[in-house]
């Protein structure tokens, strides 16, 4: 039995940046990162088919995050960045079948037909909303309570479907987007605490949003998004061991006993977990039923990622956008679509476009029954009444994730409090990915970055 000071248990991109500032900002700990599949990263993954740069889950971060720029940074990978050309700015959500532009600033807004005259109306008047109630607000409920029924149904329903895979009234405000929570507790309205943002923004000289959210700007790597596995691979492969999957944690004295399904065991000072929660939940049975049940509680929704390579010419509409979303009420399967070829350089061949659409999310858990040729179909037949295809996809792959996108339901905080004070009670081992604070990449490294600093 070997003894290191850490080991990190998973290899996506949570326990590969807590790996990165183990090595950087604690050099005299020993570490090792076991991963169970015989490849790194996770859902990030790029797949170059015919010419075609496919992504398997996410398609890049958003660059507001200083951490995140500082990883690429000390990776060596800032000539590989790539951010995300002007045709981002430009989305559309469906509406009535037809393709509508989402306005992004108030002018264009109220001459939108994305909503009812009286819908944009009622959205103007957010800042006479009724407060806030002081329990766990669903995001559903915030949005029909500031905006209206109309905006939260067509506006706001389908970006959360397409970020979370969820279902708005179901997601908890506070956990999913809690810059707006804190927004309206210290300003009393959304138009206000905008105001109040934008003016501190100008007067240090610094935009106060994007438009690809608040202060950022959708980046990725030349070539996909598994660069950056990639070069954390490179870095570190003396630190790496894949294929190897751990069965058990127990507790012994000061270390933790980490077993392996060959039989193998290694014993270290400090854990670090970093693999989805319901993964984790079954690690840590032997030593705290609280946390292997508090753990077990975070849901997940199933994700379907289907991507199509076309000809421009067989393809009815121009696609001059990032893409589009689907309101539930508009009764198609497909929850939205991203153009990554237009957003994104060289990831298609000359003369040709890429879909890829998302099917899925907790609202459709049956999607994942369904066989490789029906989802094809179901998402081609989609596309067809929606944007105009003349002819089946030239390529096609498909990504299924059972597990995909973990779902901050209301009551979520609570499962939190827990799973801390379980950790704190046990000492020495933790907890880190995207079933916690926050689902994205940045999410991810912040996270790691916080856990790696407590050690």
């Amino acid at each position: 039995m070997s003894q290191v000071d850490v080991v990190i248990i998973g290899g996506g991109i949570s326990g590969l940046s807590a790996l990165h500032y183990v090595r950087r900002t604690k050099p005299e700990l020993s570490v090792r990162l076991f991963e169970a599949e015989s490849r790194l990263g996770g859902t990030i993954g790029t797949d170059n088919i015919d010419g075609y740069s496919f992504d398997w889950g996410p398609n890049g971060f958003l660059d507001r995050e200083p951490l995140t720029l500082k990883l690429c940074e000390e990776l060596g990978l800032n000539d590989d960045l790539e951010r995300a050309n002007e045709n981002v700015a430009n989305r559309f959500i469906l509406r009535k079948g037809k393709l509508r532009s989402v306005p992004m600033k108030p002018p264009a807004f109220l001459m939108s037909d994305i909503l009812s005259l009286k819908g944009r109306l009622r959205v103007m008047g957010e800042p006479f909303a009724r407060s806030a109630p002081d329990d766990d607000e669903s995001i559903y409920d915030f949005v029909q309570r500031r905006i209206g029924r109309e905006a939260a149904d067509y506006l706001v329903q389908p970006m959360v479907s397409g970020v979370f895979g969820g279902v708005a009234d179901q997601l908890s405000l506070k956990s999913c987007f809690p810059i707006m929570r804190e927004m309206e507790q210290e300003h009393g309205s959304l138009f206000k605490a905008m105001i109040a943002k934008a003016r501190a923004a100008k007067a240090k000289g610094k935009k106060s949003g994007g438009p690809s959210g608040p202060g950022g700007w959708l980046t990725s790597f030349r070539g996909g998004l598994n660069r950056i596995v990639d070069q954390f691979h490179k870095r570190y492969e003396s630190n790496i061991t894949t294929g190897q999957s751990v069965t058990t944690i127990t507790k012994e004295n000061d270390c933790y006993r980490i077993d392996f399904q060959d039989g193998h065991t290694e014993q270290a000072r400090t854990v670090i977990i970093a693999v989805p929660s319901n993964q984790a939940a079954t690690l840590v049975e032997s030593l705290s039923n609280g946390l292997a049940g508090a753990l077990a509680r975070i849901p997940y929704a199933p994700i379907s990622v289907v991507c199509f390579g076309y000809a421009k010419e067989n393809v009815g509409r121009s696609l001059d956008g990032f893409g589009f979303l689907v309101p539930s009420k508009e009764k198609r399967r497909i929850l939205g679509s991203i153009w990554t070829s237009s957003i994104f350089d060289a990831r298609t061949p000359e003369g040709k476009v890429q879909f890829r659409s998302m099917v899925g999310g907790d609202g459709d858990h049956a999607s994942m029954e369904l066989s490789d040729d029906e989802l094809v179909r179901i998402v081609r037949d989609d596309l067809d009444g929606i944007v105009g295809l003349n002819s089946d996809p030239e390529v096609v792959k498909l990504y299924r994730w059972c597990h995909g996108i973990p779902q901050f339901k209301i009551g979520h905080s609570d499962i939190l409090s827990e799973i801390e004070t379980e950790l704190e009670a046990l000492g020495n081992i933790h907890v880190t990915g995207n079933a916690y604070y926050g689902i994205g990449l940045n999410d991810c490294v912040k996270q790691s970055h916080r856990v790696v600093s407590k050690l």
